[in-house]
């Protein structure tokens, strides 16, 4: 009988020390995660460098982070356009130069692999002249979507819809000068293909 309850004894303390070794050897979630997808995107981490183009850059106009932000060689669409880096940098500071007063929210992300989408807001008062086009005085308000393909904790591809032609109609632009806008864009986008991209950016216009 005492042989029975030694024998039992020995068989509880043996699967509790099993058990608590098991458990002590076990990874933990984020861990295993990370062990069964080595090399993954991070989610968050990509979410937070879309934040930091619409906080830092877009509103903070702190363009010395850009380096940190973007690949150099990022293609950024604009409905069926497609620019180089220096190019949609350029597009983007006129309108900064126009509306000093902008202000471009991230107001709802989320992330699917390495890619974010951004569903952004931009306010703002053209007061300023920017992109060819004279102050209108005009208050902006816009909406819109954009997505973004990040990779080693940079931007390296960014499709956004093309936002020009409900801009122009809030800046009471005509389609005379729309259509000029237009034009010279084109014959800068033709001369950014025939020199290299940095060269384009001091070429811009401001």
């Amino acid at each position: 009988m005492l042989k029975h309850r030694i024998f039992c004894l020995t068989v509880v303390l043996c699967g509790g020390l099993t058990l608590t070794l098991g458990e002590q050897r076990r990874p933990a979630p984020q861990q295993e995660q990370q062990r069964q997808r080595p090399g993954q995107a991070n989610p968050e981490q990509n979410k937070q460098v879309a934040r930091r183009l619409f906080e830092e850059l877009f509103t903070q106009a702190r363009y010395e982070h850009i380096d940190e932000v973007f690949d150099r060689n990022c293609k950024v669409h604009f409905g069926n356009r497609t620019l180089g880096l220096a190019q949609a940098v350029a597009e983007g500071k006129g309108w900064r130069s126009a509306a000093p007063d902008l202000v471009m929210a991230a107001e709802q992300v989320s992330a699917d692999g390495d890619k974010v989408t951004v569903f952004w807001s931009a306010k703002g008062t053209h007061t300023r002249q920017g992109n060819e086009l004279k102050p209108t005085g005009r208050r902006i308000s816009m909406r819109s979507r954009s997505v973004f393909q990040i990779k080693n904790g940079k931007i390296i591809e960014a499709w956004n819809e093309e936002y020009r032609p409900e801009l122009f109609r809030q800046l009471g632009v005509s389609k005379t000068a729309a259509s000029m806008f237009d034009t010279t864009e084109r014959l800068w986008a033709t001369l950014s293909e025939m020199f290299p991209d940095p060269l384009y950016a001091l070429l811009q216009p401001s």
